[in-house]
């Protein structure tokens, strides 16, 4: 999930200490917007930002901009905050920009700047508003339809990470157009990829941690952060069903705090300890990990864990996710449990590597973990299951997905693109900035 801000903030403070690097005159420029900070600790969306900055890198000279960062360097690329100032200056030095949220005083100006406008539509941050149930939080989803409505009509490229947010964005933009376009919208699916892993270090961080784990215990590691959209009740309470019986089985939740401040309120992490302090499991077989694992440390956890397990609520959040929680499962080969419900998943299952559930109730959950704990043959199999279908999910084959879908809208052959003209976009960034205007009125 991610927090995006369609327009990063006004201030320029450091703004004078950003001139243009020196490089080289025939190599294109690219800018990567990530919305959270690029520091050692990530989440999805910078974990994409950063794959999208490596997949672009041979044949552009990539600059990364962060809500959160400070001038500096990450992975070998420039890093630069995020303002409006800034953003205008870096795009008008790129012949690229790709964003999850282009702002539409950036798309007015695109013409005039001479930039391609690419936007991300990997995370279904509309959907994952619902789940906050508050009068805030509905004008915040008005926003946040007006911007993805001037994206759809405006951008010149548009990605996404599945097949089915690929059917919901044409959807999407259907509503938005109403009248028909020449050509129907075609979004590109690039899904997340899986790098190669690390050599094994030996090191046993979750029972470094917790001394409750014993050596012969079965770890079920719920991977992630525990969203409002998310169902930790439901394991929560399969645990304590299971505390008497299989004192072996231990559930262990990372439960860090978000990298970005602004994600800290869809957090569910509070309820979920409450509870298992409720139901007398908290530090006994449910154990909170109380720190966001840096990024490049994730493979010591997952590798030491015997199932992942991560479980949603609400169906349509399910239906567009692409969570970047399972695509660290499938590069540690660590067998899941998963909810039914997205592509991803079903996915897994068809591979042999992922146990699905429908909304499971707590004995349902208990039983399954117990079978796939007493049967190391069938973890096996779902291991070697996920190293294969690892394979199919490199990074090298979703970064040449990247680059072609890159190449094609440089090249002006968009299907859409024609209809990107300066008085739509005129007309799109007038209603959004209006509904803004007013909101502040009333307030």
């Amino acid at each position: 999930m991610t927090q995006v801000i369609c327009d990063p903030p006004a201030n320029v403070e450091g703004d004078s200490t950003l001139a243009p690097t020196a490089t080289s005159a025939t190599r294109p420029r690219a800018l990567v917007y990530s919305t959270g900070p690029l520091g050692e600790r990530l989440a999805g969306p910078e974990i994409r930002a950063l794959q999208f900055a490596h997949a672009l890198s041979s044949d552009y000279e990539v600059t990364l901009m962060a809500q959160g960062a400070d001038h500096g360097e990450r992975d070998g690329f420039r890093v630069v905050p995020s303002t409006r100032r800034l953003l205008i200056s870096e795009a008008k030095r790129s012949d690229v920009v790709i964003s999850p949220c282009l702002p539409p005083y950036l798309l007015m100006l695109k013409k005039a700047l001479g930039f391609v406008a690419i936007s991300d539509k990997y995370d279904p941050y509309e959907v994952e508003l619902v789940a906050l149930e508050s009068e805030r939080h509905d004008h915040e989803l008005r926003v946040r339809s007006l911007s993805l409505a001037v994206d759809l009509r405006c951008a010149d490229a548009v990605l996404c990470a599945a097949e089915q947010q690929r059917e919901n964005l044409v959807a999407a933009a259907r509503r938005v157009d109403q009248s028909g376009r020449a050509q129907p919208l075609e979004p590109v699916v690039v899904p997340f990829g899986i790098p190669d892993p690390p050599p094994v270090s030996g090191r046993r961080p979750l029972r470094e941690r917790f001394p409750e784990i014993r050596d012969t215990d079965t770890v079920v590691l719920w991977w992630g952060a525990v969203w409002k959209w998310l169902d930790a009740e439901t394991p929560i309470r399969a645990f304590a069903e299971l505390a008497s019986a299989r004192p072996d089985l231990k559930f262990v939740i990372t439960a860090g705090a978000p990298p970005s401040a602004n994600n800290q309120r869809f957090e569910g992490v509070t309820d979920a300890r409450k509870l298992a302090r409720q139901l007398g499991v908290l530090g006994h077989n449910v154990l909170f990990l109380d720190e966001w694992i840096p990024y490049e440390q994730r493979w010591d956890y997952l590798r030491e864990a015997d199932v992942g397990l991560t479980l949603h609520r609400f169906s349509a959040e399910a239906a567009l996710a692409a969570r970047s929680r399972y695509m660290d499962y499938l590069s540690a080969e660590l067998p899941c449990i998963l909810g039914r419900g997205d592509q991803t998943a079903s996915e897994f299952e068809a591979a042999g590597f992922a146990t699905l559930l429908d909304q499971p109730e707590p004995t349902q959950l208990a039983q399954t973990i117990v079978e796939l704990a007493d049967d190391p043959a069938r973890l096996a199999t779902a291991a070697a299951a996920g190293r294969r279908l690892a394979a199919d999910r490199h990074l090298s084959t979703t970064a040449a997905k990247l680059r072609s879908a890159v190449a094609f809208a440089s090249a002006g052959h968009a299907a859409w693109r024609s209809d990107a003209s300066g008085l739509t976009v005129g007309k799109s960034a007038a209603v959004y900035y209006a509904y803004k205007l007013a909101d502040r009125l009333r307030a």
